[in-house]
């Protein structure tokens, strides 16, 4: 390849790079959470290209569905899986499994049946809309609680949560989408299909995680005395855990990942190097840094897409802010009716009202229901709509209540840094 080929892409890169380091200086200064600056500074971004030649270029870099699954997700799995304590979780598991795979179906259920039966969209794609936006978003939640500094074990739940129920809403959507597809109705033995190709995709994916992550451990014991040849270990099983559970097998890379980051983390004083247990951490807040910056900088750009039309943005407007109310209440009914149910299970830890009250309001949408969304055929009936509801859910769901977090977190006496 020429070289030239080549430099124009590598420019593009280095100059967003910039620009997110750059906004992180900025935006500490003025206080506001890095990730939600981005998605502010990416629309302006994006605004400015369409009017200047010099930023034109800037253009040509989009989100797709590859990029955020098979490129950015991965870093950012692996980067909290590796700092989750295993015996917390399994103390935690009862209220996490509870919201993030009875309280997806939930949610799912009732954006549908409000969404179907409230606005012209019809039944299927209402479905579809709840299918996808249902999940809180790993990346979304994650980055921001970091940020805010939340309490150790309201940030393990809303991580672990927000981890565990995209293999929930990824099952669904593929589910709605491929009934769509087959014209075949929702008949009992969909629902059974459907418990099936979860706890297939679910467990899958964790056994595929497990298995790659204990092979990996006697690699990393044979690379013992050189240490960046087992922090190369540590990237190849990230990328490596996720692709090849959900590319070849079909099971849920995120679960997959987040099996092999444990088993990383259980097995790391005995196979890595005290150099390399020193600067392991360090080393994955810098790949989720330049994965955050990216995406959400990206995801920014992406929201253009909404005020592309402002006529026929002006016109569904209301239809929109509906669209947001239904989600949030999709939300509220998620934690207000299932954690009580949870605190009251044998072995589960109670939830307390501050922490219920955050876990709502923290339950940020972000770059996964993007991923799903790009994955609708063109050709398929509002899919237009569908990229409408769920971009505005989204920008709401970052501008607002992720800069809000934190003053509620005050407000509470809940903030306290613990990471």
């Amino acid at each position: 390849m020429h070289q030239a080929d080549l430099a124009l892409p590598v420019l593009i890169f280095t100059g967003l790079f910039m620009l997110t380091t750059g906004s992180a200086i900025w935006l500490k200064f003025l206080r506001v959470p890095y990730t939600i600056g981005l998605v502010v500074i990416g629309m302006a971004l994006g605004l400015l290209a369409k009017y200047s030649d010099f930023l034109a270029p800037v253009l040509q870099v989009q989100l797709t569905h590859d990029l955020i699954m098979y490129v950015m997700l991965p870093v950012l799995i692996y980067d909290a899986a590796i700092n989750i304590k295993l015996p917390m979780l399994i103390k935690e598991l009862v209220p996490v499994l509870m919201l993030a795979i009875v309280g997806v179906v939930l949610s799912t259920l009732v954006v549908a049946g409000l969404i179907g039966n409230f606005t012209p969209m019809t039944m299927a794609g209402a479905l579809l809309f709840g299918a996808l936006i249902s999940a809180t978003d790993p990346v979304a939640v994650i980055a921001l609680f970091k940020e805010v500094g939340a309490p150790e074990r309201m940030a393990l739940l809303m991580d672990a949560e927000s981890l565990f129920n995209d293999a929930t809403a990824i099952v669904m959507f593929g589910i709605v989408m491929a009934v769509l597809q087959t014209g075949q109705g929702f008949g009992l033995d969909t629902v059974f299909m459907a418990l099936w190709d979860f706890c297939r995709v679910f467990f899958g994916g964790i056994a595929v995680g497990a298995i790659l992550g204990i092979a990996m451990l006697f690699l990393l014991r044979l690379g013992h005395a050189i240490p960046y040849v087992q922090i190369s270990l540590t990237t190849i099983l990230a990328y490596s855990s996720f692709i090849i559970a959900d590319h070849v097998f079909g099971m849920s890379g995120v679960m997959s990942t987040i099996a092999a980051g444990i088993v990383t983390r259980t097995g790391s004083k005995k196979v890595l190097s005290e150099p390399v247990q020193q600067y392991l951490g360090p080393y994955w807040e810098f790949m989720a840094f330049v994965a955050n910056s990216f995406i959400f900088l990206l995801l920014g750009m992406q929201e253009d897409f909404l005020f592309k039309d402002m006529d026929h943005l002006y016109k569904n407007v209301p239809f929109l802010v509906l669209t947001i109310a239904v989600v949030l209440f999709a939300r509220f009914l998620v934690v207000y009716l299932l954690l009580p149910i949870s605190n009251r299970l044998p072995k589960s830890a109670p939830v307390d009202n501050k922490t219920k009250a955050i876990m709502f309001w923290g339950g940020l949408r972000g770059v996964v229901p993007v991923a799903l969304m790009l994955s609708i055929p063109v050709d398929m009936p509002e899919r237009g709509a569908i990229i409408h509801m769920t971009l505005a859910v989204i920008l709401f769901s970052l501008l607002i209540q992720g800069t809000t977090i934190g003053r509620l977190m005050d407000f509470l006496k809940l903030k306290h840094l613990s990471r």
